[in-house]
């Protein structure tokens, strides 16, 4: 257990109310993630007042990923990771880095309270033990059913192409507003 005085404060926000709330790294990358996350549901979810939205920065390339995106309870409710380390640790990668991946995992967030993604856990029995399997499906607009994709690498996963798509434009529209840069 830490040392209370050692414990980081937690960035608790609202606006439009949609909570965000961000836990780990620095006062200031908590205050960065919160600006990033409220503008990107501003601008790709601005009728939305229901979400709730946890960020922890942590470490997880060691994970293997900048970031992950997990809808929790309901499609209002998720939880983000982003690795706090680019910007001091990856100086080659830097602050630029830093705010593609918070705009990458919150369209992530638009595609699964718009539903067109979903996260399934189930359960698999082998062998007399249980196993938990992770799926996830994306919705097909021709039939309407949703399309399972958990095979499917990870460069041609619909969800990530659209992701890499669109990042780039939230990017450069969080950079006009926030810092002037155009």
């Amino acid at each position: 257990m830490r040392n209370k005085g050692s414990m980081k404060k937690p960035l608790l926000t609202c606006e439009n109310g949609n909570v965000v709330e961000v836990l780990g790294g620095t006062k200031r990358q908590r205050e960065l993630v919160s600006e990033i996350v409220h503008y990107c549901i501003r601008e790709l979810m601005p009728r939305l007042r229901t979400l709730e939205i946890d960020i922890t920065l942590n470490k997880c390339l060691d994970d293997g990923a900048f970031g992950f995106c997990y809808a929790l309870d309901t499609n209002r409710a998720f939880q983000i990771e982003v690795d706090k380390r680019m910007t001091k640790e990856y100086p080659e990668l830097g602050a630029d880095m830093f705010i593609e991946t918070v705009c990458h995992e919150m369209v992530h967030v638009w595609q699964q309270a718009k539903n067109m993604m979903i996260d399934r856990v189930r359960v698999k029995r082998e062998f007399g033990s249980v196993k938990l399997g992770y799926r996830r499906f994306w919705k097909n607009l021709k039939t309407g059913e949703y399309d399972d994709h958990s095979e499917t690498a990870y460069s041609k996963q619909p969800w990530e192409r659209q992701a890499y798509r669109m990042q780039g434009k939230l990017v450069k529209g969080f950079k006009k507003e926030y810092y002037g840069i155009s």
